[in-house]
């Protein structure tokens, strides 16, 4: 079964910030967490398949998103975020005025197409937690910055193979799902379809409230699955008025997209990672 989704406002009050975070103020070890965000059709592997989708078979060629703002919360209610090394980009600020803005988060670009799952988070202390959240999509002024100006072993740099920004004014494309779909029933797929979906409007935050426990004995690798049929769950590929959608200009798709973004993650699990990076303090 899936574990519950609630989505909750994006203030989190009680934070722990681990850069500079001390394990004995929790009076634990430490572990160092990496969040395995494995990508699924209907329960299979994406990359190289046809899939039958609402009647239609269709391909994936694109399965992209973004998440931020993730977090877990300890057993004891306090909230743990993480920080990547800052950058300090042009960007524009809410009047178009031209700024300069740091970015800290934490950033996943998951490109699920390619097969990449695996993601290094950074240092938390050992025990019992209760739950994982974090925010489909980019918000505020991390989504105002000129993608042009970010390093490219960044997250949030312009990516040359497929498209994930916009502008400055629109932002990151935080969602992207591309392919084709069979339009006239003879099996053969036949027809692009697409949606790329922005926007601080159409961002969600997530929570997978599950037990677990992160310790040198159970694991060190968060665990999250992501079936993108279950994001598409509502839209009839086949149907041409649900084929596109560049987020605004096609508000009937993309809503019904991201009204079932919470039910597409599941937490399946802490492993211990195959790529193991403990330490001791």
């Amino acid at each position: 079964m899936k574990a519950l989704r609630t989505f909750f406002l994006p203030a989190l009050i009680a934070s722990v910030l681990l850069v500079g975070c001390d394990a004995s103020d929790m009076g634990n070890e430490e572990v160092d967490l990496t969040l395995r965000l494995e990508g699924l059709f209907d329960g299979q592997q994406l990359t190289g398949q046809v899939f039958e989708h609402n009647g239609a078979n269709i391909t994936l060629e694109s399965a992209r998103i973004y998440l931020s703002e993730i977090s877990l919360t300890t057993a004891d209610g306090e909230v743990i975020t993480f920080e990547s090394d800052a950058i300090t980009v042009p960007a524009k600020d809410a009047n178009d005025n031209d700024v300069s803005h740091t970015v800290t988060d934490k950033i996943i670009l998951a490109k699920h197409d390619l097969g990449m799952e695996d993601y290094h988070l950074g240092m938390v202390p050992e025990g019992d937690y209760t739950s994982m959240s974090f925010r489909l999509g980019i918000v505020g002024m991390d989504n105002r910055i000129d993608a042009s100006q970010v390093p490219s072993n960044h997250s949030l740099a312009k990516q040359t193979d497929k498209n994930n920004h916009w502008n400055w004014a629109n932002g990151y494309i935080y969602l992207r799902v591309d392919g084709q779909v069979d339009t006239d029933g003879d099996g053969t797929v036949d027809e692009d379809w697409n949606a790329h979906i922005g926007k601080d409007d159409f961002s969600r935050v997530i929570t997978l409230d599950t037990n677990f426990t992160l310790d040198h004995e159970t694991g060190n690798e968060v665990h999250v699955m992501v079936d993108y049929h279950d994001m598409l769950h509502m839209v009839d590929l086949a149907d041409p008025a649900e084929r596109v959608t560049h987020t605004s200009n096609n508000l009937p798709m993309t809503n019904k997209i991201i009204g079932m973004v919470d039910s597409a993650f599941m937490l399946h699990g802490v492993h211990m990672s195959e790529h193991d990076h403990d330490h001791n303090h």
